[in-house]
């Protein structure tokens, strides 16, 4: 039954990207093997969150300098209020390419730990996450040499231009992220309720008639939440552009999963009135 519980205990955790783990032996090095890079994911998850949050009040605060410094100018309009500027400026577009290279890659680093999601659509997200960070690593070179303001302002515009669907970007990744999770819920759920009929098979109960029933509808509620998730995946993977269907998704995120989660905490209720038999 420990086996039983701690996979139960594992269906809770729908928004953690990176799921707990099962036991294995020394002998199974494959598994073990996949556990240790999973562990290092999750460890390193943890200290970009650290780092981001670090980051991410260096920006407020350089944020704040730098309006200072462009209100001086605007009063002054002296040489020296506008090296001031200047210098606030590029520091402000240092820090905020920092917490954004910072944050794409913490959505990179979930992205491969959450196991649930369709392959060919976490490639894509993937890819697309690192051209991302090599673009704003290359941003970061083109500022650090700007000299003047008119240079400064050329490569903020750039940015600006170049960079107006990266919004869009983590909030796709974010609904992909929801999606995966609930379908990790489910399959560690299918898990649990194959290892209940074991167990109440070898116990002799499982053709007991109130036990035969609870099981039956069980299974009813899994393959319910397994259509829903089908039909997820299946229509963001034959969209014609599963880009602005994960953005729509988002966008509506709570009532477009809420039938899912609903369903999925039935199937855990039942499988907790599955374990206590």
């Amino acid at each position: 039954m420990r086996l039983f519980l701690l996979g139960f205990l594992a269906c809770f955790l729908i928004y953690s990207p990176v799921q707990a783990q099962d036991e294995t032996t020394s002998t199974d090095l494959l598994k073990t093997d996949v556990i240790w890079q999973r562990d290092r994911l999750d460890a390193e998850i943890v200290t970009l969150k650290q780092s981001y949050q670090g980051q991410l009040e260096e920006y407020l605060y350089k944020d704040k300098l730098f309006r200072i410094a462009y209100d001086q100018h605007q009063e002054l309009q002296t040489l020296v209020s506008i090296e001031d500027m200047i210098k606030k400026g590029r520091d402000l577009g240092l820090i905020r390419g920092q917490v954004l290279i910072t944050y794409l890659d913490l959505l990179r680093l979930k992205l491969i730990a959450t196991e649930g999601i369709e392959l060919s659509l976490k490639q894509n997200y993937l890819s697309r996450l690192e051209a991302t960070i090599a673009y704003i690593k290359q941003h970061q070179t083109i500022l650090e040499s700007a000299t003047d303001r008119d240079q400064l302002q050329a490569a903020l515009n750039t940015f600006s231009i170049d960079q107006k669907a990266l919004p869009n970007l983590g909030k796709e990744v974010l609904a992909l992220l929801a999606i995966g999770n609930l379908q990790i819920v489910y399959d560690k759920s299918l898990v649990l309720k194959t290892d209940i009929d074991a167990h109440l098979k070898d116990n002799g109960t499982l053709d007991l008639p109130h036990i035969e029933r609870s099981s039956s509808e069980t299974n009813r509620s899994l393959d319910a939440a397994k259509m829903k998730l089908d039909l997820i995946w299946s229509d963001m993977v034959n969209s014609s552009s599963p880009n602005r269907y994960l953005l729509s998704f988002y966008d509506d995120l709570s009532r477009a999963l809420n039938p899912l989660y609903v369903n999925l905490s039935q199937s855990i209720s039942y499988l907790g009135e599955l374990l206590s038999i």
